[in-house]
C-alpha cells in the first residue's frame, strides 16, 4: 500500500491503514468468490475424468484469482494423467510456494482470519469429494487421510478462534504430488526432498516413505531404502512386493 502523508493525528494514519488493508481483503474475497464455480467444475470434470476440460477449468479459476493455492493443485492433478509432467510440476510448485507465501500471515481482526480458515475448509472439502467419489486405492486412501487431517486442524482453529495469525506450513498432500511430479521428470533429489518435507508435514504419510524408499533404490541408497520400507509399514501402508523384492535382490 502507497505510504499516506497527511497533517493528521497518527491514529488517523493507522485508521487509514487498516481501512486499506480490509479493502484488499474484501477485492481477494470477490475474486475467490468468482473463482469458486470454476473451481467446483474443475473437479466436476476430474470424477468424470474428462481431463483437459478440468485443466480448462481449474486455469479459469487461477485467471479470476491468481492467489487461489488449492486451484493450482487440482490443475497439476489434472495435468499429471495426461503425462504433462512439467506443467504439473509447475503448478504443484505454485501451490506449495502461495502456502509457504501464506505462513505467518496476520489479519487485522479475529473475523477475517476465521473467515480465511473457513473457506480454506471449504476448498477442502471440493477435493475431499473428488478422492471419496473416485476409484479407491491404498494411494488415494492415504491422500485422503491427509486432507482430511488437514481440514481437522482448521476446523479446531475455527473453533478456538483466538489466532488473527494462520499457520500456513505446506500441506503433506501438496509436497507429496510435488515428489511424485519430480519423479516422473526424473528429477530425484527434487523429489526426495518434497516426499521428506510431506513426512514432516504428516509423519503418518505412508506413501512418503514408500516413495522415498523407490528414490533411495533407484540411487543405490538401499539400506536407506530398507529403512523407508519399514516407516512406510508402520503407518499402516501397504507397500508394494515388488519393491521389497527388489530391494531384496539389491542387498545379495
Amino acid at each position: 500500500m502507497a505510504r499516506i502523508f497527511v497533517a493528521v493525528a497518527a491514529g488517523a494514519v493507522l485508521w487509514a491503514a487498516a481501512a486499506g488493508s480490509t479493502a484488499a481483503h474484501g477485492q481477494a474475497t470477490n475474486a475467490r468468490n468468482r473463482a469458486l464455480p470454476h473451481y467446483r467444475a474443475g473437479f466436476e470434470h476430474m470424477r468424470a475424468e474428462a481431463w483437459p476440460e478440468a485443466t480448462k477449468a481449474f486455469g479459469e479459476a487461477i485467471d479470476i484469482d491468481p492467489e487461489f493455492e488449492i486451484a493450482y493443485y487440482g490443475l497439476g492433478r489434472s495435468l499429471m494423467p495426461q503425462k504433462r509432467f512439467g506443467d504439473a510440476t509447475a503448478a504443484y510448485v505454485k501451490c506449495r510456494d502461495l502456502y509457504i507465501a501464506q505462513s505467518g500471515r496476520r489479519f487485522t481482526n479475529q473475523h477475517e482470519a476465521q473467515r480465511y480458515r473457513q473457506d480454506q475448509m471449504t476448498e477442502l472439502d471440493e477435493v475431499i469429494r473428488s478422492y471419496q467419489q473416485g476409484r479407491q486405492t491404498m494411494q488415494t486412501s492415504q491422500v485422503l487421510r491427509n486432507l482430511q487431517e488437514r481440514r481437522l486442524q482448521l476446523q479446531l482453529h475455527l473453533e478456538r478462534g483466538a489466532n488473527v495469525s494462520i499457520d500456513a506450513t505446506v500441506p503433506a498432500f501438496v509436497s507429496l504430488a510435488l515428489g511424485s511430479a519430480y519423479f516422473r521428470l526424473g528429477q530425484l533429489a527434487d523429489a526426495a526432498r518434497e516426499y521428506k518435507a510431506a513426512i514432516a508435514a504428516d509423519p503418518k504419510t505412508g506413501e512418503a516413505y514408500s516413495n522415498l524408499a523407490v528414490v533411495y533404490l533407484e540411487t543405490g541408497r538401499v539400506e536407506e531404502a530398507e529403512k523407508a520400507v519399514k516407516s512406510a509399514e508402520k503407518t499402516g501402508f501397504k507397500v508394494n512386493p515388488m519393491l521389497k523384492d527388489d530391494i531384496a535382490a539389491k542387498k545379495k
